[in-house]
């Protein structure tokens, strides 16, 4: 048994216990436990005797695919950390996050190493072509794990933020492992679940995809990225792979629920649903509780990347109507958390219903940003109750309050609250209201600083009279929006949330 002080030890000892059990499966490549770790190790020992010295960030420049996972794995065996990217991403997106982190060595293969070079300037980053490594020599691997300290990166994940400069937050061994202990005992993960990956490798639910599987010796089955566009062929991959647990952003369910898929086809060994990163519509969630016959749990989570996947979480425990929102719950295990009002004093759960910011700290907050100690010193603040020495809070940015069962409840973001005939309005109020409209089936709320008008996109099939006549009976007047845009389709950013900066560009003009 390996002291945990490195993520690698959830693979060591599932590969001992489930050597022949499949790891990791997509489209057209199954892995098993023994074979990543074989693989891993073997492609580990090569990175290791390219660079020199350990700590050095490398971009995987691959498909999501298992051989993806390969490299995270060789990666960390190697000592060093991933940053993953996407080989959809326009060259000007790949380069702005190679400037950022500077990376020791980009790993491609025999189909996207020709690509990356068309594009990048910089020839002298080493390349490693993980199809020319030979990854069948393996060998003894506690050297390798040995070496590896909690406080080492695991990977560096870059957001954009609201700045539109991407942000490299630092992920160490000990974040990672602080957040999967805790996964895998609230939730229902185990050898027999078979989970159902929708979300790109270079956002952060996948960490609880990835690491979940490798620590309980489940199966990770990766849905090709391009059946998303096609519900019916995700649900179908779904059923054919026998899968049972579905973690996805809010809008892949949606998707499915605006397009009645599941009424054609039946996911009956579905078992656990779980979704995170926005708010989940609980309309759509009521229409997947009708259509998954033997759903066991229901788990709404939340958290920035900066606090390692999610810090709080929900297991639904009672009906929702449509226009009812999920609260957020309460804290994940060795997690902590503070909501301040706008003078810094804490709120409590007998203040119900009073608006704060959500702050956290404990073991699964991250190091901080790459290369970036100020944006680093201007987020990661001291805690206020920690008197009497320097323990780090990061500021989420996010309103919260209690509800009467002492629950979270998010209420919106600060850069999300307008001010708007002298009343601070949260625009996520106002969707949760357009959303309690039994004919609108997705709403996103904006707000024109120049023309003073609350602007609303929806998809459904209603005017915008009898939209606006439906909103004045349920929330204040000053808060109805006076400018309607009814959409086909909403655009979508890389991590699978409505892009709220492409329609504030082209409708709007906000950049």
């Amino acid at each position: 048994m390996y002291m945990r002080t490195s993520v690698l030890s959830y693979l060591e000892e599932s590969a001992e216990k489930y050597p022949d059990k499949a790891a990791f499966f997509d489209e057209k490549t199954e892995i098993t436990f023994s074979e990543l770790r074989r693989y891993a190790v073997s492609l580990g020992r090569y990175i290791k005797g390219q660079l020199n010295g350990s700590r050095n960030p490398i971009l995987v420049y691959l498909p999501k695919s298992v051989s993806s996972i390969v490299a995270f794995m060789g990666i960390l065996y190697s000592g060093n950390f991933y940053t993953p990217t996407d080989v959809r991403f326009p060259a000007d997106k790949v380069l702005s996050v190679m400037d950022a982190l500077h990376p020791s060595a980009v790993i491609v293969d025999n189909n996207t190493k020709e690509k990356f070079l068309d594009f990048n300037a910089d020839h002298t980053v080493k390349l490693i072509n993980i199809d020319e490594v030979s990854l069948d020599v393996c060998g003894d691997s506690k050297d390798l794990v040995n070496a590896i300290l909690d406080v080492d990166p695991v990977y560096v994940f870059f957001t954009s933020g609201s700045t539109g400069v991407p942000k490299g937050v630092i992920i160490n061994n000990h974040n990672v492992i602080d957040y999967i202990d805790w996964a895998v005992s609230a939730l229902p993960i185990t050898d027999k679940t078979i989970m159902g990956s929708q979300s790109p490798f270079y956002f952060d639910i996948s960490t609880q995809d990835i690491y979940a599987t490798l620590k309980t010796g489940a199966t990770l089955g990766i849905i090709p990225p391009k059946y998303f566009a096609f519900p019916a062929k995700a649900m179908q991959f779904i059923k054919e792979r026998h899968i049972n647990f579905l973690y996805w952003v809010p809008s892949a369910f949606v998707n499915v629920a605006n397009f009645d898929i599941l009424s054609s086809i039946e996911l009956d060994e579905v078992e656990l649903i779980m979704f995170g990163g926005e708010v989940m519509p609980v309309k759509q969630l009521n229409y997947w509780k009708r259509h998954l016959p033997n759903l066991k749990t229901i788990a709404n989570v939340y958290g920035p990347t900066e606090a390692t996947v999610n810090c709080t979480y929900y297991i639904v425990d009672r009906e929702f109507e449509d226009n009812e929102t999920l609260p957020l719950g309460k804290a994940c295990e060795n997690t902590g958390l503070l909501v301040l009002d706008e003078d810094g004093n804490c709120i409590d759960k007998s203040q119900v219903g009073v608006q704060g910011e959500l702050c956290v700290y404990g073991s699964s907050l991250s190091a901080g940003y790459w290369d970036d100690i100020a944006k680093t010193d201007e987020k990661y603040v001291t805690n206020p109750i920690c008197k009497h020495y320097r323990e780090k809070m990061y500021l989420t940015g996010d309103l919260v309050y209690y509800n009467e069962r002492g629950e979270l409840v998010f209420a919106g973001r600060k850069d999300f609250q307008i001010k708007h005939s002298g009343y601070r309005i949260e625009l996520g109020e106002i969707e949760a209201a357009a959303m309690g409209n039994k004919f609108v089936s997705n709403v996103c709320a904006s707000y024109d600083p120049v023309n003073k008008q609350i602007v609303l996109f929806y998809q459904g099939d209603t005017s915008e009279e009898e939209l606006r006549d439906h909103l004045l009976n349920v929330i204040p007047k000053y808060m109805v929006p006076t400018v309607y845009h009814q959409l086909q389709r909403f655009p979508y950013n890389d991590n699978g949330k409505i892009d709220r900066k492409k329609l504030n560009a082209e409708y709007i003009g906000n950049k």
